[in-house]
């Protein structure tokens, strides 16, 4: 059999040092072979990747077919065969070349009768007992001496066979796209492709398909030229170079960012910085002992006359930044926030501060460049209160469109309205409290502060007098020689304010306390003159054994100063004009610096306080009622005999349509029940102190 060729595949550092490789191998001249170059050394890209040169080295077949083989033993032509078999592109070492003997393993009498394909080329052996067998794959063009085979055919050793394996190149395509802003430049890469074709290598067989193999081997970018094409198109600034190289070097393509500009840093506009929260919170509030309050799980914040809501803050200038063609990139410019006077605020200092003119919730409406800043006096609330609401603390009024459920407690410095009911919860009012429905086993009071200095007023009017009273006596004393003033000086005032105590003035201590407890429970409203004034007391009065007072001037003194807030618990209790309106109470306590008026049903069970007049226009049964300033009620008691109180101060008068037994009204001093059902009443004294009922 006659084949196209004897070649050998050999690798080198240059086409040079492969292709004498390879006739090194053949044992050939140059001018004995042909040489196809199958890659090319390359150095790599930026320095990365360099790679061999290959090259398939084909002895010229007139040289080839010269000589014969002795039937015996192999000849010189089946040797060379035997080597071309081999792969000697990775070298020519004896291990190598052993260890491809060891593959092959084939002898004379192996291969009689069978066609094979080793290192791209056809080889068969005659047998006279049976013919090999081949026929193309898809895809190959197969001739048999010239002549194109489309189907199996038997093949001989005289045969030429040869095949048209064209490789194939494809050049890299790439594409530079920039950004419209310019702030980045895209590498877009179909990497390109050396597609070298050969025969797939087959074993000795009687019939084989002949497929075949590709070797595929990425054509590399020319990084000169994708700079170049960055320098034309300006791009100079923040240029990836690594990500350049991958992209040159892909075997995937794609699209690569192979530079970026600097964004620029954005300015901010002028704002609005609030002093405090001024949104509605959400929480959980955990009690001194770790348990968590869920009631206490909304906070409303709030703001007082002349607290600072919060400051105008001016705009902040941005940083420039670069685009990927090296020019400034402006940020966003930044403007000034104009805020606009809404109800109970002022600007001050310039407009840099805001201020509260008035109490209540913080409003901040914010849009665009424009901030309208306002303090809602009433805080409006349009479901029930509940648990998932929270408690309700608010400075300002407030508004409740539903009920105020079971436990909760809605307190506020200015009005509260429920448009609905009041059902075993706690409602506390500054000024005036409206339940435009019913008041069930809960506790009322409207005028809070007005009721503590209502209190206070009474007791510290008992002490002054009292007080006075011990200063007169510890003058008179100090006129007596028995008596060494002077040495008061060291053991200080004690000793004798406790004669004065537990003689004449019993129960000055135990209404010193009072006084003094009332003060720490209202300290929250209190301002820090009635603290200080309380410890006054307590060090000078209370502690009998280490009394602050060294002179009766100090005393004087103390008195003074409880004169003057004496005078401060005048002004608010004339100042007062809270009330309590409601249609219907039901074992509930309703206490009013001012006025308490129920409108509907009446009042089951309750007791009722008020700074000023009661007003009831139906029934009560039952409970205790107190007006400082009179009472008018519809009918009062119950046929069960229930007991049902009235009090009120001397001077004042009582009003009752139907009074039923056992029902007791006090004025001043004078109690009267009733024994028998009565009506019309209208109870009173006369200038001489005595009860009239007419």
């Amino acid at each position: 059999m006659t084949t196209k060729a004897n070649s050998v595949t050999s690798k080198g550092k240059t086409v040079k040092k492969a292709v004498q490789v390879a006739l090194d191998l053949l044992d050939r001249e140059l001018d004995d072979v042909e040489i196809e170059i199958i890659e090319n050394d390359s150095k790599g890209i930026l320095g990365l990747g360099s790679k061999l040169a290959v090259v398939r080295v084909t002895v010229k077949e007139i040289i080839a077919q010269s000589g014969n083989a002795s039937a015996d033993s192999p000849s010189e032509a089946e040797i060379s065969k035997m080597v071309r078999m081999m792969d000697l592109s990775g070298g020519n070492s004896i291990s190598s070349i052993l260890n491809k003997e060891k593959v092959i393993n084939v002898t004379t009498s192996d291969l009689s009768g069978k066609v094979w394909v080793a290192d791209g080329q056809i080889f068969c052996k005659d047998a006279l007992d049976k013919y090999p067998l081949l026929s193309p794959g898809p895809g190959i063009k197969l001739y048999k001496n010239d002549e194109l085979i489309e189907t199996t055919v038997i093949v001989r050793e005289e045969d030429v066979l040869r095949m048209d394996l064209e490789d194939e190149t494809r050049e890299p395509q790439w594409e530079l796209t920039i950004s419209d802003d310019k702030m980045k430049a895209v590498l877009k890469v179909i990497p390109g492709v050396h597609i070298y074709k050969r025969l797939k290598e087959k074993g000795p067989e009687t019939y084989i398909q002949l497929e075949v193999e590709e070797k595929k081997i990425p054509i590399m970018i020319e990084t000169d030229a994708v700079m170049g094409t960055l320098r034309a198109a300006g791009i100079t600034y923040g240029i990836n170079y690594s990500e350049l190289a991958l992209a040159c070097t892909t075997d995937d393509g794609g699209s690569f960012i192979i530079a970026t500009g600097k964004i620029p840093t954005r300015g901010e506009n002028g704002f609005f910085q609030p002093a405090q929260e001024v949104e509605i919170k959400k929480g959980i509030k955990e009690r001194p002992d770790g348990s968590i309050d869920y009631r206490e799980i909304r906070q409303f914040p709030s703001v007082d006359r002349g607290q600072v809501l919060g400051t105008i803050q001016p705009p902040t200038k941005g940083i420039p930044g670069t685009n990927v063609t090296n020019e400034p990139v402006l940020p966003p410019d930044v403007y000034p926030l104009h805020v606009q006077e809404g109800k109970g605020v002022v600007l001050v200092e310039d407009g840099y501060k805001v201020v509260a003119t008035e109490p209540g919730h913080p409003d901040i409406l914010v849009r665009g460049k424009t901030a309208k800043i306002s303090v809602i006096s009433k805080l409006l609330i349009g479901t029930d209160v509940t648990i998932q609401v929270g408690n309700v603390r608010y400075i300002g009024a407030v508004e409740i469109v539903g009920s105020v459920q079971d436990g909760m407690l809605v307190e506020a410095q200015g009005s509260v309205l429920v448009h609905e009911n009041v059902n075993m919860a706690t409602v506390t009012a500054g000024s005036s409290v409206i339940v435009n429905n019913n008041i069930i086993s809960s506790a009322i009071t409207a005028g809070s502060s007005s009721l503590l200095f209502a209190e206070i007023h009474l007791m510290l009017g008992d002490l002054i007098r009292q007080m006075t009273q011990m200063v007169a006596a510890m003058q008179q004393l100090s006129t007596v020689s028995a008596f060494k003033v002077s040495s008061f000086s060291r053991t200080g005032l004690g000793p004798l304010i406790k004669i004065l105590c537990d003689g004449k003035f019993k129960t000055f201590s135990s209404l010193a306390i009072s006084f003094i407890n009332q003060i720490k429970n209202g300290q929250e409203i209190l301002d820090e003159e009635w603290i200080q004034f309380s410890e006054r007391l307590y060090k000078g009065f209370i502690m009998t054994q280490t009394s602050d007072f060294r002179s009766i001037e100090e005393v004087i003194q103390v008195v003074k100063k409880g004169e003057e807030l004496y005078a401060v618990t005048q002004e608010h209790k004339e100042e007062s004009g809270c009330f309590i309106k409601a249609g219907f109470a039901h074992y509930s306590q309703l206490s009013s610096s001012g006025d308490i008026s129920i409108i509907g049903q009446g009042v089951y069970n309750s007791k009722l306080h008020a700074g000023g007049f009661v007003e009831i226009a139906g029934y009560v049964r039952g409970g205790e009622i107190f007006a400082a300033k009179g009472v008018k009620v519809g009918e009062v008691g119950t046929k069960g005999g229930t007991t049902t109180k009235i009090t009120v101060p001397q001077g004042q008068s009582i009003r009752i349509k139907t009074a039923m037994e056992d029902t007791v009204i006090q004025i001043g001093p004078i109690v009267h029940k009733f024994t028998v059902q009565m009506s019309n009443i209208h109870a009173r004294l006369d200038e001489y102190g005595q009860l009239v009922l007419s």
